[in-house]
């Protein structure tokens, strides 16, 4: 009854005004609403700890053009109390409450209910990043690829480290390179969970690809498989976007029997081979079959966030900071730091996706937006750098194809080379994006300070949130030691 109750509200508030977005039955006359480009699925279960962080950094995505689909898989905490607080306030939330049939089931539905173009999964232990939706539909849309592919963040306590693949590719891949990329790197979390993804609705729904409710370990590996016999191309984002945070309540912590764990690597054992088979041709299976049974006997291993490597960071301080100074008034000066950072935070991500510094893409953004007009002192003071390092880093982008210098009578030229095409169309839509943000408070009056603080805001309560929770579980466990001493 639950279940009907939360359907019949939830639909009661997807049901969109009239207009050109809608589309009118010819046998009821009813509005059917317009589909959504994405459909995010979070499957939930006792998750109530961290379930608002993660619906929060949902709700606040850059992207709008989305459905959130909550299944509630019979949690016995405040979970649905939680879920439905937000379905009454936001239409774009769907809750399901449901018995429990555990997590591969609960997405299956989640997959079922989906009215998406494209499929995007998170975790209700997880978040995202303020601009993950709108990078990854950006890059299915630009590459027309079947699958996108992104980075992610390892949190473990109150430590954090980058994790991705694919290192070095930055074009639309064959399935069958895909492949050659999964042999190298043994059963990677990159390659085998399905939150780092966007996949699209219609492979998921032609071929019928699901979840395998027979297994309890790598079920979500054996998805990505299933999907990518169907799929023809993948695309890497190489840009973290996705807050991974394991759980002690995580399957992968706990022993299975010996003989259950024979039984599934077994059944894995034989999917994956069967995948390789079905990717390659006979010729190829062959010559690799060693590489592929060295690949199918390695556990899958995320690697830790290690407090003690030089690529752990303290969460927070994986990204450039926003500080919002607490009972600050309005005024301009603090308005042009907080855009700066914001502009800056844009250029981050460029920078990450091409595989650059802060300081070398500035140099891009310069000269894509002086052309001919550009001079070496003009950068400079753009740069807020000294000739040396201005020079520095020109002279790396020269030799990473960036840029063409040559010598006039007026001094060195700089111009851009058909290699920082692809840079310079994510600058346009960085301006673009920065230009919504600060536009979007004008139909109320809102000042741009208020924008960009909200955002702000946002970012450094979800990072607040979740270094809080780290410690309170440090807390417990050390307790636990305690009285177990």
């Amino acid at each position: 009854m639950a279940e009907q109750q939360t359907e019949q509200r939830i639909e009661s508030n997807t049901e969109p005004q009239t207009g050109s977005d809608s589309q009118i039955s010819a046998s009821t006359g009813t509005i059917a609403p317009a589909a959504p480009t994405v459909s995010i699925i979070v499957p939930v279960y006792n998750a109530a700890g961290a379930l608002r962080r993660c619906i929060d950094s949902i709700l606040g995505q850059e992207y709008r053009d989305f459905e959130l689909i909550a299944l509630d898989d019979g949690s016995h905490d405040d979970s649905p109390a939680i879920l439905d607080e937000y379905a009454a306030k936001d239409p774009r939330v769907r809750v399901i409450h449901k018995p429990n049939s555990g997590v591969s089931d609960t997405r299956n539905q989640g997959m079922a209910l989906a009215r998406g173009t494209y499929i995007q999964f998170l975790d209700a232990d997880d978040w995202i990043t303020e601009d993950a939706t709108k990078l990854l539909v950006r890059a299915a849309e630009h590459s027309g690829t079947d699958m996108v592919i992104a980075d992610f963040y390892r949190v473990v306590g109150e430590g954090t480290s980058r994790k991705g693949g694919l290192t070095g590719i930055d074009r639309v891949i064959s399935r069958e390179e895909y492949a050659d990329e999964l042999l190298k790197d043994p059963a990677d979390f990159y390659f085998g969970v399905l939150w780092n993804k966007l996949y699209r609705r219609d492979i998921i729904r032609d071929h019928q690809v699901s979840m395998d409710t027979s297994v309890n370990w790598c079920e979500d590996f054996i998805f990505n498989l299933d999907y990518m016999v169907h799929a023809a191309s993948v695309y890497p984002v190489h840009v973290p976007m996705y807050y991974y945070v394991k759980t002690e309540g995580s399957l992968v912590n706990h022993a299975m029997k010996l003989s259950e764990t024979v039984r599934i690597k077994r059944y894995v054992f034989d999917y994956y081979t069967e995948f390789f088979r079905q990717v390659y041709d006979e010729d190829t299976f062959a010559r690799k079959r060693a590489s592929i049974y060295r690949y199918l006997i390695a556990w899958a291993s995320d690697g830790s966030a290690n407090p003690a490597l030089p690529s752990t960071k303290r969460l927070g301080e994986e990204r450039l900071p926003l500080i919002v100074p607490d009972g600050m008034r309005d005024n301009p000066f603090i308005t042009a730091h907080l855009a700066s950072r914001i502009l800056d935070r844009y250029l981050e991500r460029i920078a990450t996706q091409f595989g650059m510094d802060l300081g070398e893409v500035r140099v891009i953004v310069f000269l894509h937006y002086g052309g001919d007009t550009a001079d070496f002192k003009a950068l400079q003071d753009y740069l807020d750098a000294g000739r040396v390092s201005a020079t520095r880093l020109t002279e790396t982008l020269a030799l990473k194809g960036y840029v063409d210098s040559s010598l006039t009578r007026k001094g060195a030229k700089l111009e851009l080379t058909a290699k920082a095409e692809p840079v310079e169309r994510m600058i346009d839509q960085a301006a673009a994006d920065f230009e919504r943000l600060a536009m979007g408070g004008l139909q109320t009056g809102e000042t741009l300070i208020a924008e960009i603080r909200d955002a702000a805001a946002r970012g450094e309560a979800e990072t607040r949130e979740a270094v809080d929770t780290a410690r309170r579980a440090a807390d417990v466990g050390a307790g636990a030691v305690a009285a177990g001493a």
